[in-house]
């Protein structure tokens, strides 16, 4: 029987404009209510999931910064899993020095080497450039509006004033409005003791290679006393494909990259606009295992 359910957030349970399909909530609060525990396993930092939390009235164990940190809501528990400052200070200077826009996740919120507004408005710009907000108004939500976005935000001028500071770093986000002038710029980028997880290098997630968001969960499963095959897990992107291998019953959207399709033990038919996290839910139970 599942005891517990484990959901990465953007692509899988939730929408692009952070909702969640109301059936797929319903079916998940009535689980809860049953006994099955409930984990987020995202690449989000808190401030990007506080939110969501408050909106749907959810209380959960979660898994951030793509398993560099295990805490609770309100952090009454935190643990965290930084990238050693060496190999942070040698990687935020060749990022900064070809352009990018750094957004560094850490124990202390949210740091840039910009000033709030100039960070503000290169993130803007940015998310401006892409697809899914060309020429259209930017939603109202945490990722998109300058109050929540910048909540957590910290000015730093270097990565030294952070070490100084005994700041710990989570994981940076690096993202540049030109893809073809930073074309190659991995091979720079093969530093001792971090995981660059995108296919793209215009957007790039970087976090310490001694853990994922699959090394953390098999740690807390174990930790609470749970057997692999009491968990359903369901991801959509590259940095869910360890989770996704390691328990048979583990669940991908139809909108999922190839990657995690092919890790995960179960394709959905339906996306995450769908709610393809219903549809799983649904063959659990029609299995007898919920």
């Amino acid at each position: 029987m599942i005891k517990c359910i484990v959901c990465d957030l953007d692509g899988t349970l939730i929408k692009t404009d952070d909702t969640i399909e109301e059936k797929t909530l319903v079916t998940l609060k009535n689980y809860i209510e049953k006994g099955v525990e409930f984990i987020i396993a995202t690449g989000r930092d808190h401030n990007m999931v506080i939110d969501f939390l408050n909106r749907y009235d959810l209380d959960c164990d979660l898994i951030l910064n793509n398993g560099t940190q295990y805490c609770n809501k309100t952090k009454t528990f935190n643990d965290i899993y930084p990238m050693d400052n060496h190999s942070f200070q040698k990687i935020a200077t060749i990022l900064e020095e070809r352009g990018y826009l750094l957004s560094i996740h850490t124990n202390q919120g949210k740091y840039s080497f910009k000033d709030a507004e100039s960070f503000w408005e290169q993130h803007v710009q940015i998310l401006k450039s892409s697809p899914a907000y060309l020429k259209k108004p930017l939603p109202k939500k945490t990722f998109t509006t300058k109050d929540g976005y910048l909540r957590d935000f910290h000015y730093a001028s270097n990565a030294k004033e952070m070490i100084n500071k005994g700041v710990k770093v989570l994981k940076i986000d690096a993202r540049h409005l030109d893809s073809y002038s930073v074309k190659g710029i991995k091979e720079e980028l093969n530093i001792e003791h971090l995981d660059i997880s995108s296919s793209y290098e215009d957007n790039m997630e970087i976090t310490t290679n001694k853990t994922n968001k699959g090394y953390l969960l098999e740690k807390v499963i174990q930790k609470k006393g749970y057997l692999l095959d009491e968990i359903a897990v369901f991801g959509d992107g590259e940095n869910d494909c360890y989770m996704l291998k390691q328990f048979p019953y583990s669940f991908a959207p139809k909108n999922a990259c190839q990657l995690a399709k092919e890790s995960a033990q179960y394709i959905l038919s339906q996306t995450n606009e769908e709610g393809a996290v219903y549809e799983g839910i649904q063959l659990l139970r029609k299995s007898n295992l919920l």
